[in-house]
């Protein structure tokens, strides 16, 4: 049996129709770890401030805030966010604004689901262009470093505030040794976190326990620093 491809992003569906949501919803699981779904637009401005989704898939036509309105509050602040819109007719007026918000994609309903996969795979790579460094392990997972996100397998691993905060700091510098120290005081200087040298020392430690392989070397007298295969160049 061919196994499905998992993206590795965050998707947010609205769709304002059930039974509609539903099938989405059921399709967008299979290719997705983490699939949110409202239905309508100021459930999902809610969803978005909740757990910032990196695709967004919105209809257009929404009771309460419509597709273009919901992108427009979030472009205030996020050109990031990849947005695919979904309508049931080409409208020249809807199509200028769409454009004018940076929408990866304009879809007509109804949509193939090889279409929708293909506007996903479109906006994956924009995602790359966007989120810089990939940094590939030596223990053969990778750390996304814009979004602090790292994947194992193909499968995120959960980490905690301050395990992403700690994997960015050594990310900010791949062949420099950081000393508990300076790790320390980086903590504090640029996240406002006030971490002892034995916290750090604790975190380390359960980094280790909770990823597989040696990913963090320690060089006596020097400090810490990633084990990495390759830097990888976005598409």
């Amino acid at each position: 049996m061919k196994m499905r491809k998992k993206f590795p992003y965050t998707m947010l569906y609205v769709e304002d129709e059930r039974k509609i949501r539903q099938a989405y919803m059921r399709l967008l699981k299979n290719y997705f770890q983490h699939v949110w779904t409202a239905e309508n637009g100021e459930e999902a401005l809610e969803l978005y401030h909740q757990n910032g989704p990196e695709i967004i898939i919105a209809d257009i036509l929404m009771p309460k805030i419509d597709g273009l309105q919901l992108i427009e509050h979030i472009r205030k602040n996020d050109f990031d966010t990849r947005v695919i819109l979904l309508t049931a007719h080409s409208e020249k007026e809807k199509l200028l604004k769409a454009a004018e918000l940076h929408i990866s994609k304009y879809l007509i309903k109804p949509v193939k689901k090889k279409e929708l996969l293909q506007a996903i795979e479109l906006a994956g790579k924009q995602l790359e262009k966007i989120k810089g460094e990939i940094l590939g392990f030596s223990n053969g997972c990778i750390f996304r470093v814009r979004s602090k996100r790292l994947l194992c397998q193909n499968h995120e691993v959960e980490l905690t505030k301050n395990e992403s905060i700690f994997l960015s700091i050594l990310a900010s510098d791949p062949e420099y040794y950081f000393s508990i120290e300076e790790i320390s005081t980086l903590f504090y200087i640029r996240y406002d976190k006030d971490l002892s040298s034995n916290a750090v020392k604790a975190l380390i430690k359960r980094l280790r326990k909770k990823i597989p392989g040696n990913f963090i070397e320690n060089r006596f007298g020097y400090g810490y620093r990633l084990l990495l295969s390759a830097v990888l160049t976005p598409f």
